[in-house]
């Protein structure tokens, strides 16, 4: 199978590929609009490159492509590579709009291709074993998450400038706050969003980006650095919170899950689970630490499954109808931050099947 990476910055060197060396799966070929990226990637891979993507698909016709660019290119460019008939692996958020979205779902299922959306905290151990627990909790009434940084400011400008992001950390973070959300709970029908975001420290970023590293552009961060939002899930309460920057005690990424008959409580991937036993509250120990990159499980899934012929991505991948909700909901909590109002969530009900479709809840 031929193997191909569109976009060639930070998260690709230091997340992706050590996994895919580690399982010795080869990158034929590479694209960048960074000449000097290209060349460095290519050197230290032995992939052919490209700088532009279009060129390379029409001439390699690659059988995978993991697409790693900016937000607002995510969903063209998947578009493209699905109708060149390859697999791909697109960056969260999938697209930036759910009209984008719904087009990637049609695609993918006309072309019968795998397209999965890279929320990768699925695979961890945490989530996988809360997915076996959740159906001991009762019935969940709340659930929330948090994804907060003290100094998490990105460096790089196709994160802070809106024409390249499109948005800012809700497009970067409360993605996979979200996406958690729904997988844990069987993606309930989403139907209002209330939320706002923040704009606090786009003028002092110098004090408030330390990742992935400190070298800043010379440009100014357009877009929020900070979100909130409350999601009427039917039965479910949910609340999301996220920040690139805040004065916070520590970086926290949590999941805390309510139910009448037990609840759990992942907090920077340490599983507690607390429940009544002999009619004494019990609180366990943390269950499990993720050990290693989550991406070694990822990679493996996804070309196993390509191999087989498979037209569906394997659990628990982010299916495209899956990822399309998860855009409906950010689209809403920007929408609702903006109009500062509370918002219909509008996502056509053929999607929610097709979401609760492809997971295993046993």
């Amino acid at each position: 199978m031929k193997f191909a990476i569109i976009g060639l910055g930070g998260w690709v060197n230091y997340g992706h590929l050590p996994a895919l060396n580690e399982l010795g799966i080869k990158v034929d070929y590479c694209v960048d609009i960074d000449e000097k990226r290209v060349k460095d990637f290519s050197q230290k891979t032995g992939c052919k490159g490209y700088t532009d993507y279009k060129e390379m698909l029409a001439s390699e016709n690659p059988d995978i492509v993991l697409i790693a660019v900016p937000h607002g290119l995510h969903a063209k460019i998947a578009l493209d590579a699905l109708n060149n008939d390859a697999n791909v692996y697109v960056e969260k958020p999938m697209a930036t709009s759910l009209q984008e979205a719904l087009s990637l779902v049609d695609t993918a299922r006309k072309r019968n291709r795998i397209l999965v959306v890279g929320h990768e905290f699925r695979f961890e151990q945490p989530s996988m074993i809360t997915k076996k627990l959740i159906k001991d909790l009762g019935n969940i009434y709340h659930i929330r998450g948090l994804y907060i940084r003290q100094r998490g400011i990105p460096t790089s400008i196709t994160f802070i400038k809106k024409d390249l992001a499109k948005g800012g950390v809700i497009f970067d973070l409360a993605t996979h706050i979200i996406d958690l959300i729904m997988f844990f709970t069987n993606f309930p029908t989403p139907r209002t969003v209330k939320a706002k975001i923040h704009y606090a420290f786009s003028k002092d970023k110098t004090k408030f980006s330390s990742y992935p590293s400190p070298n800043l552009p010379n440009s100014d961060v357009e877009v929020e650095d900070s979100g909130s939002a409350f999601i009427d899930l039917g039965e479910i309460s949910a609340y999301v919170e996220v920040s690139w920057a805040s004065y916070i005690k520590e970086n926290k990424r949590e999941i805390v899950i309510l139910g009448d008959k037990g609840g759990i409580h992942i907090e920077n991937n340490a599983l507690y689970y607390m429940r009544n036993i002999a009619d004494e509250f019990f609180i366990s120990n943390p269950l499990i630490q993720q050990r290693g990159s989550v991406y070694r499980e990822v990679w493996s899934s996804l070309f196993n499954a390509i191999a087989k012929g498979e037209t569906r991505p394997p659990f628990p991948f982010c299916t495209a109808e899956q990822g399309a909700i998860n855009v409906a909901i950010l689209e809403s909590i920007y929408k609702s931050a903006f109009e500062g109002r509370e918002v219909k969530v509008e996502i056509p009900s053929y999607l929610i099947e097709l979401a609760r479709s492809s997971l295993i809840t046993t």
